[in-house]
Order: structure tokens, then sequence, then C-alpha cells
């Protein structure tokens, strides 16, 4: 799904993150040679490494928060995995803080502790640099897809289920959008046969549906390839079992609106 902060449809976090990664690693690096032939140059390049890979990489979570936040699909593996790497990263540069605070001055000689603390906190870097890998690659969060005929995505929110959701004349075939209304993520789109609308669910993982691809009548998961019969909701192909929710919907003067299910529809007062 689009990354919310953006240059162009350019994602910022990966461009910040590569900051952090060399910077700390470099500190790692700098110490290990730096204690193996003492030499206090080193050390002192260890410390400011550190020192602005620590800055670098608070500024890098910020637009990775904003993704977390507004981008990965509430309920899925995508926000589960997210909160791990994003709590890992912050581990992290709690553990490099902690090191810069202990150690007294920039060339001082990095003891056991110092080190050791390096060490595992570049082992969790790793585990959380596989992590974001998985979610750039995997649940493509912040790929910024085409739909048929080059379709762009399209995003809206709707203060109430009585508001129209788009003109059907937005909506090519093949092409969808994500509309919020109530709490809940619907998918509008258009079929071979005419205008649908589903859950942005998948029952999988929870994938983005509305990120998928649209082909016929069919819509399939971005995240592991499950497939769905967008009238009736129904799995067509795995590995997903259960069907996805299915909203009935009316054109009127070619302006689509979405009738909520009956356990989302307002009480009368």
């Amino acid at each position: 799904m689009r990354s919310r902060a953006q240059i162009k449809s350019h994602p910022i976090h990966p461009m910040l993150i590569v900051l952090p990664l060399g910077l700390l690693l470099g500190s790692w690096i700098f110490d290990l040679i730096g204690k193996a032939t003492n030499n206090e140059l080193l050390w002192a390049a260890s410390y400011y490494c550190a020192i602005t890979g620590i800055v670098a990489g608070f500024c890098a979570a910020i637009p990775g928060l904003i993704d977390w936040i507004g981008v990965v699909p509430p309920k899925s593996s995508g926000k589960n995995r997210g909160l791990l790497h994003g709590g890992l990263n912050v581990l992290v540069l709690v553990v490099f803080i902690v090191i810069a605070v202990h150690r007294t001055n920039a060339i001082a000689e990095p003891g056991g502790f110092e080190l050791g603390l390096m060490t595992a906190a570049v082992i969790v870097l790793g585990i959380s640099g596989w992590l974001g890998g998985t979610l750039a690659y995997r649940n493509q969060i912040g790929v910024d897809h085409r739909y048929a005929n080059a379709g762009e995505f399209k995003e809206r929110q709707l203060d109430s289920w009585e508001r129209p959701a788009c003109n059907q004349s937005e909506l090519s075939e093949g092409q969808m959008m994500l509309v919020r209304v109530g709490g809940e993520r619907v998918v509008v789109g258009r079929c071979s046969e005419g205008m649908v609308a589903f859950a942005d669910h998948c029952t999988h993982k929870g994938g983005p549906l509305s990120d998928g691809a649209l082909v016929g009548c069919t819509v399939q998961c971005p995240w592991h390839g499950s497939q769905f019969d967008v009238h009736t909701g129904r799995v067509i192909a795995g590995p997903a079992k259960s069907k996805i929710d299915v909203y009935d919907l009316e054109v009127r003067g070619g302006e689509v609106y979405i009738t909520p299910r009956k356990e989302t529809q307002p009480k009368a007062a």
C-alpha cells in the first residue's frame, strides 16, 4: 500500500534507515578494530558514529511510525510484524544510548561490557532488518501499485454510510478504491459484471484486498495469493479458508452508495 510519508510515491522510511544501519554497524566495527589495535582514533570514530546513528535512527522512526499507523492494515500479521520491527529498533537505540553514556569520553577504551552490548544490539538490528524486509517485499508496505489501465490507488474517508463512496465513472473495469467509513475498511471496485463492494481484509493473514488485483470478478490478496469471489465472498483459491464479507451497494444518479452490514447499521433512535 502506498506510503503516507512519501515524496512523489517514494517512501521516506527506506531512504533514511540506511543511515542508522550503516552508522551503528560502523560504530561496532570501529570498536572491534580499535580494541584489537589499541587505536584511540578508531574508538573516537566509533563514539561519534554511535551518536549520529542514534539521532538518525529516531529520525527514520518517524516516517516508519506514520506508515505503521496509517498504512499497515489493522488486525493483520503485518501490523504485528511492524510492531515487533519498531520495538526491536527502539531497543537497539536504547542500548547504544546506554553505551554512549557509559563511556566517559570519545577516546575511552571500550570494555567488555560495551562490546558485549554492541554485539547483541547488532544481532537484534539484523533481526529487525529481516522483519523490515518482509514488510516491504512480502507485505508490500509502501509500494505504490497500479491497477488495470494504469489506475492509481484511491482512498476516501466518509463520515457516514449515507454519503456516496464514489461516482461510478471514477473506476474502470479491474480498478478498486479503499473507502473508510464507520471504522470499517470497504473496497469498492468495478468488475466485468458491474460495481461491487467487499471487506478490505483477507481472512488468511489480514492482507489489504484493496491493494490486490481484481480480475474478472475475482480479487486476489497481494500477500499470499488467496482469491475470493467479490459477489459472494467465497474462497476460490487458498491459503484462506473463510469467505470475506461482501456489501450491498446501490447506484443512484451515477453515485455509488454502500449498504452497511446489519451489525454495523446505526440503531434507530
